[in-house]
């Protein structure tokens, strides 16, 4: 629905030119301002615009939308094409995944949900876009993300969104993988990751925190409650997850995801504080991390916090997820023989994804070590 009136100049009456002013610059694509002789000339052209832009006209609106706009759009049409049978559930379920990644991007500071879909530029995409999305990921599976938000922008088109795909011509990128085709995790010094929390508010740095000294997802996080907190025991267990850019609880990524994690003293200790700040809550399904009404906080939120924290430190940005990683190498160095322990504490489904990610670290750790005793042997 057009929200326009007409609006009357005074300077253009004085000088006897049409005074009665209709401006859709901000409400319609190809908006203009337009000018009438009288009041009711002006109402008749706005009641024109209404009918031809009636709710019925689906694309009148559309050139407004945002990506999390246009992504429940195309969502939307997707399942309708899964129910009529014409898609399979996987291929419904790839572009639900897909979109979730690409509207946790951040471009500019701004959520990529948040973006209005016609700004998008190719540059963005080049420089911002790719190198969030490769990381952790392989080229072949950045590629097949692309492929689907470029799929999603094409509908953007059809919607009169935008003109053109910002996609088309860009370069995939992607971690470089083992011989194993596994994907190798980079690791990150403690000064560094300190450094990234110390730009965080209070609140956040204890969310940080305790993501980087228990090692649980960032879904996982979202969804914790306090009845999954043992703070006698001093230990939490991980049995729930939510999905992203939903409050959809779900099992965790793997039957091994369901584990117990030891708890370090100084958050158990903030777990003990925050748990009397709330309150003492009674529910045992109250979230350890939730907003002020208990709603879980958007996944959105968590990177834009990471990555301007990671800016004000002044050094490479990372994702949340890349805490977790953080939490490997530290579980590693102080078990560096008990990789079924690390297994078990990072929720991995078998001992070899923790050896294809991680492997890696232990070898250049163990290399340097005979190559300091052998050095200092010969000197």
């Amino acid at each position: 629905m057009l929200q326009v009136s007409p609006k009357r100049y005074a300077s253009r009456a004085k000088k006897g030119w049409a005074s009665w002013c209709v401006d859709t610059r901000s409400e319609l694509q190809n908006g203009s301002q337009q000018f009438y002789q009288t009041r009711e000339q002006a109402q008749a052209a706005i009641d024109a615009l209404v009918k031809e832009t009636s709710d019925t006209n689906k694309s009148s609106d559309a050139w407004k939308w945002s990506f999390y706009e246009l992504g429940k759009n195309y969502i939307a049409q997707v399942e309708k094409e899964y129910r009529a049978g014409e898609q399979s559930k996987s291929y419904h379920q790839e572009k639900v995944r897909h979109v979730e990644c690409f509207l946790d991007c951040v471009v500019d500071g701004m959520s990529v949900a948040d973006m209005r879909v016609a700004n998008l530029t190719k540059g963005m995409v080049a420089h911002q876009i790719m190198d969030q999305l490769k990381v952790g990921r392989k080229v072949k599976t950045v590629t097949n993300i692309c492929g689907s938000i470029g799929m999603m922008i094409n509908y953007a088109i059809i919607e009169g969104c935008r003109e053109t795909n910002p996609f088309d011509g860009v370069k995939r990128k992607g971690e470089i993988q083992s011989s194993a085709g596994e994907t190798k995790a980079q690791r990150i010094a403690t000064d560094v990751i300190n450094s990234i929390i110390s730009q965080l508010c209070p609140r956040w740095q204890f969310f940080a925190r305790f993501a980087s000294t228990t090692g649980v997802r960032q879904g996982e996080q979202r969804a914790m409650t306090w009845g999954q907190v043992d703070l006698d025991g001093g230990k939490v267990v991980v049995d729930r997850a939510i999905e992203h850019k939903t409050t959809n609880v779900k099992d965790p990524k793997t039957y091994s995801g369901l584990r117990t994690i030891p708890l370090t003293r100084d958050v158990l200790a903030q777990l003990k504080e925050l748990y009397i700040q709330q309150g003492r809550p009674n529910d045992p399904d109250t979230l350890v991390f939730g907003t002020e009404f208990n709603h879980p906080v958007t996944s959105a939120k968590y990177l834009k916090r990471i990555k301007d924290a990671c800016r004000r430190a002044g050094v490479a940005p990372i994702t949340w997820h890349e805490l977790r990683h953080y939490y490997a190498s530290k579980l590693l160095q102080a078990y560096p023989d008990d990789l079924w322990r690390v297994k078990t504490y990072m929720g991995h489904s078998d001992i070899r994804v923790t050896q294809g990610i991680y492997g890696h670290w232990l070898e250049s750790d163990a290399d340097n070590a005979a190559a300091v005793d052998k050095l200092s042997a010969i000197f």
